[in-house]
């Protein structure tokens, strides 16, 4: 039963709307659970030939958001600024997790790999923040193709500048900002 019960609040995630495109008017706007099964392929195929440790990183790229269960998605950053507390949003991240990971046998592991992203300790947690920075922008890109106007999504590119510095990574952000700029 235990397990049952964790694998509903995991399913809690496809119910739960990106708060940036929420409230930037995006109509139909993804899911966290959307943006977390991208973010998986992305980091499966663009860590293919690199020195990472492949499935902790795609057991990370699955658990980095599962905090939001409890806090919802909060948005600490807009664009380049902090307009909120990510260490407040961390701490109820970090709870929710020590409550239900222990129903999946493993808990101690997945809580460590939780705090290897937070703290961007780790070269998978490194790779997975920059990772999913792009699948936002590709997210964002999409928003644009169909019909949000460009300047409601600046600030997701900005923010994806801020931490995207691999430089394949960086080449997939020129491409993609590139092909925004083609959008009418």
């Amino acid at each position: 039963m235990k397990l049952i019960t964790f694998f509903k609040i995991v399913g809690q995630l496809k119910k739960i709307k990106r708060t940036g495109w929420v409230i930037k008017g995006v109509q139909d706007p993804e899911s966290v659970a959307d943006h977390v099964y991208r973010t998986c392929f992305m980091c499966m195929i663009l860590s293919q030939k690199r020195q990472l440790d492949h499935l902790k990183l795609l057991r990370m790229a699955l658990l980095h958001d599962l905090g939001e269960t409890a806090t919802s998605d909060i948005r600490f950053e807009e664009g380049t600024k902090i307009i909120a507390s990510p260490a407040a949003k961390n701490r109820i991240e970090e709870d929710i997790l020590k409550k239900i990971l222990p129903s999946t046998g493993n808990s101690d592991y997945y809580l460590q790999l939780y705090h290897e992203f937070r703290d961007q300790s780790s070269p998978e947690a490194k790779f997975l923040k920059q990772v999913e920075k792009l699948e936002m922008v590709i997210q964002a890109l999409e928003y644009q193709e169909y019909g949000t106007p460009s300047h409601a999504l600046n600030e997701f590119f900005e923010n994806a500048r801020k931490y995207i510095a691999d430089p394949k990574i960086a080449t997939l952000l020129k491409q993609t900002i590139s092909l925004r700029k083609k959008i009418k």
